[in-house]
């Protein structure tokens, strides 16, 4: 035989033993896997591959929605996944010493060096969050109140100037803006300028498609082998990307290190020293400037499309603002705003409704090597094989019926009730828009003070109302955009881990009374 026959062969026989090897893993999967009697999709049960095409559509959440409703509290939507939509398998995950992030979150270090949203090492997760947490804590909101205020007044100034041209304005897209530059000072008090000028405002749009690209990596983690060939295409924008950050970090790290109230002011001097600070700073920084913005501006996209689809939550959440400030300037943290109660329910029911986060928080057991006991790991009374990655979908979690009845019903009146007031209610406790134990987001209490000044100015000095004709539907749902994004008066998210949004589009109008 020649060698032309031999190759030939060899070839043939070789893909031969690789069907073979891929039949019988699938065998393997669905006969006698620890996870094959747990339901589920047939495709999810054989391969990974089954969520990373509904990360690629950006759909996991409607996904996971519909398969609870289909299979139950409890299904399994990868070969060694399971997915679970109770309040106890929420704490028994997410408070639980013995669980910790997945190695799938490796997969989204966009530098060498881990920050504190992918790293593994406990300790090392601790230290980190001391350092990010300082300037968006509770305390600091105070410190940074006039940052947020100032930033607000450019958004106001933006609808005032739209209201002028009669322009509907997509508030996605102000809101994104105003968060990015917000974030900007938060960081290195450095101003990126997106709401007043074109220059830096690709970078929400690099930031959406970097998010959705690791997204996909988190989800069917062998995908994750092209990202050498895509970062290769890609090099113009992340370098791009990269010379920004540098930008900011050299014009602040040329000033005192507390010349400014900002994450570098706080961190320069907890940090390692010399290139260990720096390459630290560097990926702390990419951390922070991708994921503080876009969350934020989510929530308060949300809470503007469902006041704009319920006139009695609008006109209530009015008459609350204007009744309780005399003017937009006393508009800003003190008892007043805390007395508005309706302001904070239209927030948390859009934050239930539509949680920023809708991707997939997986979690595995501590090895013992980690600082694991070797002991099972129960969630939920089920007794979970080691190797098991698990999560909670907060989408599929907020619109569980036995939690939140009307789940697809914006109802801020929920949050008023007694049992709402009650931190240990079961609606409370199964209400975890920023997630919940060590690993939840840091930035809750600067979250809240952007949505609620944001909100709480511009119900004061403004009217607003949708669009007549096809651009008062960007954001909805609708029957031609499939199963389980048919809802006409739902705001529509897209899985990029935290989620990708459009509109609503609004026509501002200035309160009459307040006109010169």
């Amino acid at each position: 035989m020649d060698v032309y026959g031999l190759l030939r062969s060899a070839g043939i026989y070789s893909l031969y033993a690789a069907l073979l090897y891929f039949l019988l893993k699938l065998t393997y999967r669905f006969f006698f896997h620890p996870l094959r009697d747990y339901p589920g999709p047939l495709a999810a049960r054989l391969t990974s591959a089954f969520g990373g095409f509904q990360a690629a559509a950006r759909k996991t959440h409607i996904t996971i929605q519909l398969n609870h409703e289909k299979y139950g509290p409890v299904v399994r939507v990868a070969p060694n996944r399971l997915v679970f939509n109770t309040l106890t398998a929420l704490h028994d995950i997410y408070n639980n010493p013995l669980v910790n992030k997945s190695h799938v979150y490796v997969l989204t270090r966009m530098t060498p060096r881990a920050d504190v949203f992918n790293t593994l090492d406990i300790d090392q997760h601790r230290r980190k969050r001391k350092i990010i947490s300082q300037p968006i804590s509770q305390r600091s909101s105070q410190i940074l109140e006039p940052v947020v205020l100032d930033q607000i007044d450019i958004f106001l100034r933006q609808l005032h100037l739209a209201a002028e041209k009669s322009d509907p304005v997509n508030i996605a897209q102000r809101t994104g803006y105003l968060s990015s530059d917000i974030i900007g000072y938060i960081s290195f008090g450095y101003d990126l300028k997106t709401q007043t000028e074109e220059l830096n405002r690709w970078l929400l749009w690099g930031l959406t498609f970097t998010a959705m690209r690791l997204n996909v990596y988190m989800q069917s983690p062998p995908i994750a082998a092209i990202e050498p060939m895509v970062r290769l295409l890609g090099s113009s924008m992340r370098k791009r990307y990269l010379g920004i950050l540098e930008t900011m970090i050299g014009a602040r790290t040329a000033l005192d290190v507390d010349a400014k109230r900002d994450l570098y002011s706080f961190a320069a001097n907890t940090m390692e020293s010399g290139k260990g600070r720096t390459s630290e700073l560097w990926a702390e920084s990419l951390f922070f400037i991708t994921a503080g913005g876009a969350t934020t501006a989510a929530a308060i996209s949300a809470v503007f499309f469902y006041l704009s689809r319920n006139p009695s939550c609008y006109e209530a959440l009015t008459e609350e603002i204007r009744d309780t400030f005399e003017s937009a300037e006393e508009i800003q943290l003190g008892k007043k705003l805390q007395v508005c109660k309706y302001l904070r329910a239209c927030i948390d029911e859009a934050l239930r409704m539509s949680p920023p986060t809708v991707g997939m928080l997986w979690r595995e057991e501590l090895r013992p090597e980690e600082g694991g006991t070797g002991a099972p790991l129960i969630i939920d009374g089920r007794v979970i094989p080691r190797g098991t990655q698990v999560a909670v979908n907060l989408y599929a979690l907020h619109h569980n019926e036995d939690y939140f009845p009307d789940s697809f019903a914006y109802k801020p009146e929920r949050w008023l009730t007694a049992e709402a007031q009650d931190p240990g209610s079961m609606m409370q406790r199964a209400f975890a828009p920023f997630g919940i134990g060590s690993r939840s987001c840091a930035g809750k209490a600067i979250a809240y003070l952007e949505m609620s000044l944001t909100l709480a100015k511009t119900m004061y000095l403004f009217d607003f109302e949708i669009p007549i004709g096809a651009q008062g539907h960007i954001g909805a749902g609708g029957t031609e955009q499939g199963v389980g994004r048919h809802r006409e008066d739902e705001y529509q998210l897209y899985d990029i881990f935290t989620s990708h949004h459009d509109g609503p589009l609004l026509l501002f109008k200035p309160r009459d009374s307040l006109k010169a």
